[in-house]
């Protein structure tokens, strides 16, 4: 009986194009002169109540000379961190709008760009020291188990010794005030986030099934990690 080839099969995990899409629409270059105002100055300290001063600090902490920014929102936390150079920076994002504005931004560093997506192995040569997640989390399509897969697929980047940190806004596990019970309402009808079902052990148990040395804390709607150690999801 002769064999018959298989179909593959579409990865049931794998965001929609259209979802993907939807995620970062909004980055926009008329947005995006808002979105620092808009959500460092306003949201993170009245909505969130994680202020931007905390998230700095996270940087600072954390932020290498090799250096891989994944998903790069407008360069803002890079900036602020003040380094005087970086051996190597590069900004990863799809959205080629975040790209421009964190490339002028950040020009005097000479950073690499490269638009891809997280949703597929990154084309980088690794390791860094440093790859850095924040505010991405929360903004791609599928539960807490399916979006960590975006760690695996930046495995190019990281070695044993690379510190993967980040954020990312919860919609679980938090006790939201007015302003975030509304723009967590508004931004996951209009398809800007994807967190209602984001909750902190999550997280935490997602990053302690791939690295061994874990470290995790909540600061308002806020989580903010730190990983390092990587290995094949266990």
């Amino acid at each position: 009986m002769t064999e018959q080839p298989q179909t593959q099969q579409p990865d049931s995990s794998r965001p929609s194009e259209q979802e993907i899409e939807a995620a970062h629409a909004i980055y926009t270059p008329r947005n995006l002169k808002l979105y620092d105002f808009i959500v460092h100055g306003l949201s993170n300290r009245f909505a969130w109540r994680c202020p931007t001063r905390a998230l700095d600090d996270h940087y600072r902490a954390n932020l290498s000379s090799d250096h891989l920014e994944a998903g790069v929102g407008t360069g803002f936390f890079l900036e602020r961190a003040r380094r005087p150079a970086f051996d190597r920076l590069t900004l990863l994002d799809i959205n080629d709008s975040c790209l421009a504005e964190a490339r002028r931004r950040l020009g005097r560093y000479s950073p690499e760009i490269l638009q891809a997506s997280l949703f597929e192995p990154v084309p980088v040569t690794g390791p860094y020291g440093s790859v850095g997640l924040t505010y991405v989390l929360h903004c791609l399509p599928g539960t807490m188990g399916e979006k960590l897969a975006v760690v695996d697929n930046l495995a190019p980047a990281m070695d044993a010794d690379t510190v993967l940190f980040g954020a990312t806004i919860l919609g679980e596990s938090i006790e939201p005030n007015l302003p975030a019970r509304v723009l967590l309402s508004a931004y996951n009808k209009k398809g800007v986030f994807h967190n209602r079902q984001d909750d902190f052990a999550s997280l935490a148990e997602g990053l302690h099934r791939r690295f061994g040395e874990v470290r995790v804390w909540q600061k308002g709607c806020v989580a903010l990690f730190r990983a390092q150690g990587y290995a094949a999801v266990r």
